[in-house]
């Protein structure tokens, strides 16, 4: 029988907030699965979990949930012809955090706890692209429009108490020996006034301005200035695993000792405390 998903808060900083989607009953003809979340009255196809290979059970990483607010998890089954075998109940639940985080969606390894400042979401602009045309022999002018659109320069500021975090934030948009898809996910924590942006924000950012407060005085503080609008996420397909099989690889000498520690394939795939081992 096809059951909801078990879903598991991890609020530790490794590398920060996320839920564990776990399905372990799906329709026995299931090959891969498609996994949606809605929160906020919004709905968005969960990173890495895009017509993911799934053989009688599935587990991932959500990077991008939402904190404070409830997220319902289900999923579409699709069997090996690709044809569409329904979807699995729905479970939900509430991630906790008081702190704010900001990642690269292509790198939550980058994730970064933040503080957002004065200034930030304090305007919001939804605007609508329109031409006012006059025709001749009309009194008023005629609106043509197009649908509104998302959040259009939205201010966040960020303080940053340490080099390493401005570092970090800077890195979201890319370094010298990499380049980045400069869309930002924010997850606005419990303990900031509240604000009316959606839950994810994703943020097309394309420069953070680096402000000193107290580099100068040998103090390392900066505050993180940026301006952007609302962007579509990368295609949710992508994202950089944590957990690689040459971390497993790794950490066990033999397939023989992989066999022993695993009853199944799927808690090879849970077990996140081997992430990064293969370049510790």
């Amino acid at each position: 029988m096809v059951s909801a998903p078990e879903l598991t808060a991890y609020v530790d900083e490794a590398p920060c907030p996320r839920v564990e989607v776990f399905f372990d009953d799906l329709d026995a003809d299931t090959e891969r699965i498609t996994v949606y979340r809605t929160a906020k009255g919004r709905e968005h196809k969960v990173r890495g979990m895009v017509n993911a290979a799934a053989l009688g059970a599935f587990a991932r990483l959500d990077f991008e949930v939402p904190f404070g607010v409830p997220a319902t998890y289900r999923a579409e089954m699709f069997d090996g012809d690709g044809l569409s075998l329904g979807f699995t109940p729905a479970a939900s639940i509430t991630v906790s955090s008081a702190d704010s985080w900001m990642h690269n969606p292509l790198d939550p390894q980058g994730a970064v706890k933040v503080r957002l400042l004065e200034g930030t979401a304090e305007t919001i602009d939804r605007p609508v692209p329109v031409t006012f045309s006059r025709p001749i022999g009309r009194r008023v002018a005629v609106a043509l429009a197009e649908p509104r659109q998302g959040l259009a320069g939205l201010v966040m500021n960020v303080y940053a108490p340490d080099i390493e975090t401005a570092d970090k934030v800077q890195a979201m948009l890319g370094d010298d020996s990499s380049t980045a898809v400069p869309v930002v996910c924010i997850r606005i924590g419990e303990r900031e006034e509240p604000m009316r942006v959606p839950r994810p924000l994703f943020l097309g950012v394309a420069s953070i301005r680096e402000r000193d407060v107290g580099v100068r005085k040998g103090l390392g503080i900066t505050r993180q200035e940026m301006v952007g609008d609302e962007a579509a996420p990368p295609v949710p397909g992508l994202i950089v695993p944590l957990l690689t099989r040459d971390d497993i690889d790794a950490y066990y000498a033999t397939r023989d000792d992989i066999d022993a520690a695993y009853l199944r394939r799927i808690d090879i795939d849970r077990d996140y405390s081997l992430a990064g081992y293969a370049n510790a």
